[in-house]
């Protein structure tokens, strides 16, 4: 389930996930980048990182941009509240640079604090959904997030890069936006945690998974390819697996989804 922010809070907020599984089994899940930071609620079992030492994740705990993906494992029912921040929303929250949590996990009390523990205890224990995000947003509104307003000739680069649907090169970027190269990629490594032509290759990939959800039977994968502006089918293969592990048909065919960069797998890769 995706629900939008308030107004206010659009600017911080690009909207909130609700990712849900009531089988109440140790399953498997996989992660990978969207372009954006998040803060993620654990509102049921808990969830362990599938790493060598299991380690158990918090109840509640922001991250960064992903560099690649990331395997975690619930022990029972799967319940995630998670708030998708706008890509600068890092900086925007926090006032440092967003590099500093790329590819990182932090439990929000090591941020917050106490207030941290009690926003965690009412989200968790509200009923209602709508309940839970009014909560949130009452914190956020709280913390003076207009102090920390990112760049608005980042934000000019962005708007680029989204109506391309990622299919631009930096030098049609700086065309578009007074800034050298070297500036622009200070600018995108501090508000949001990698290089411009990164994450113009995540808005594309983005967009081939949109239209590879809804592809027809009589549309080939190829046709996508190379509407998406990839060079070749073999290109958008090798570049899949390394975000995602998998190849699209098994993107596309074995794998149940919870959201576009989330997915349940058979076993942890």
């Amino acid at each position: 389930m995706q629900l939008s922010p308030s107004v206010s809070l659009a600017g911080l907020v690009r909207h909130y996930l609700l990712l849900e599984s009531e089988q109440d089994i140790h399953l498997n899940y996989r992660l990978f980048s969207d372009g954006n930071p998040g803060i993620v609620f654990h509102l049921k079992a808990s969830v362990i990182q599938s790493a060598e030492n299991f380690e158990v994740l918090p109840r509640s705990f922001i991250y960064g941009q992903i560099s690649q993906f990331k395997d975690v494992a619930s022990n029972g029912k799967l319940g995630m509240l998670v708030v998708v921040l706008q890509p600068y929303g890092i900086h925007s929250l926090l006032g440092i640079d967003a590099a500093a949590l790329t590819d990182c996990i932090v439990d929000l009390a090591d941020i917050f604090g106490v207030e941290a523990a009690v926003l965690e205890d009412k989200v968790i224990n509200s009923r209602l959904i709508a309940d839970k995000i009014r909560i949130i947003e009452r914190f956020f509104l709280k913390k003076t997030i207009s102090k920390n307003e990112s760049d608005p000739l980042l934000k000019e680069s962005l708007q680029a890069i989204y109506n391309s649907r990622g299919s631009i090169n930096i030098d049609d970027i700086l065309k578009k936006v007074p800034v050298t190269e070297r500036q622009l990629e200070r600018k995108f490594k501090k508000y949001i945690g990698t290089s411009p032509k990164k994450y113009a290759d995540i808005i594309r990939f983005q967009h081939f998974l949109k239209l590879l959800q809804h592809q027809s039977r009589r549309r080939k994968i190829s046709d996508i390819v190379y509407e998406t502006g990839y060079y070749d089918q073999s290109h958008l293969n090798g570049f899949f697996k390394k975000i995602t592990g998998i190849t699209p048909n098994q993107y596309k065919s074995d794998h149940q989804l919870l959201a576009i960069n989330f997915m349940q797998l058979p076993k942890i890769a």
